[in-house]
C-alpha cells in the first residue's frame, strides 16, 4: 500500500514539474509585455492538484514571463502580480474542490472569479503604484486571462479522465 502512495505522490511531482515547464513555454506567448499565457498550465494545475499547488505555479509562473520580460514594471510590481496570481490560483482550486471538478455551474463560476482577481481587483491593487497606466493594461491582460482559462477549461476536458487517475483521483 506504501508503494502505491508513493507511486502517487511521484506522479503529483512529475506533474507539477511538467507544468511548471508548460508556464514557462506559456511565459514565451506574448501578449503584451509581461501578459502572457503562462497561467493555463497554473489554472490546470489548480483544479488538478490543489490550492496549493496552483498558488505556486501561478507565483513561479508570472515571474518567470516577467524575467523573461525584463521586468518592465519594476520587481516590487512583479512580485505583488504574482502573489495575486498565487491568490487567484488558489481560489479557483477551492471553489472547483468545493463545487466540482467538472460541474459546469463550478466551472463558470470559478473562471468568473478568476477573472475578477487576475483582472479588475489586481488592476485595483495596482492603482496606488500604476496610477492612471493601469487602464493600459485592461484590455490586454482581459485578452489574456480569457485565453488562460480557455485554454485550461479545454485542455481539462479532453485529458481529466487521464489527469485524475494519474493524482490517484477515481
Amino acid at each position: 500500500m506504501g508503494n502505491t502512495a508513493n507511486n502517487i505522490k511521484i506522479k503529483r511531482i512529475v506533474l507539477a514539474a511538467l507544468l511548471l515547464a508548460t508556464c514557462v513555454v506559456g511565459a514565451n506567448i506574448k501578449i503584451a509585455g509581461s501578459i502572457a499565457l503562462d497561467s493555463a498550465a497554473a489554472f490546470i494545475g489548480a483544479i488538478v492538484l490543489g490550492p496549493v499547488d496552483g498558488a505556486v505555479l501561478g507565483f513561479f509562473g508570472h515571474m518567470i514571463s516577467a524575467l523573461l520580460s525584463g521586468f518592465p514594471l519594476t520587481l516590487p510590481v512583479h512580485l505583488i502580480i504574482a502573489v495575486m496570481m498565487a491568490v487567484c490560483m488558489f481560489i479557483f482550486a477551492l471553489i472547483r474542490q468545493k463545487l466540482g471538478k467538472r460541474k459546469m455551474g463550478a466551472v463558470i463560476f470559478s473562471d468568473i472569479v478568476g477573472y475578477l482577481i487576475n483582472v479588475p481587483l489586481e488592476l485595483l491593487l495596482l492603482y496606488p503604484i500604476l496610477k492612471q497606466g493601469v487602464y493600459a493594461f485592461f484590455i490586454p491582460l482581459t485578452l489574456a486571462t480569457v485565453v488562460n482559462l480557455v485554454i485550461c477549461e479545454v485542455i481539462y476536458i479532453v485529458f481529466a479522465d487521464r489527469l485524475s487517475k494519474l493524482v490517484g483521483e477515481d
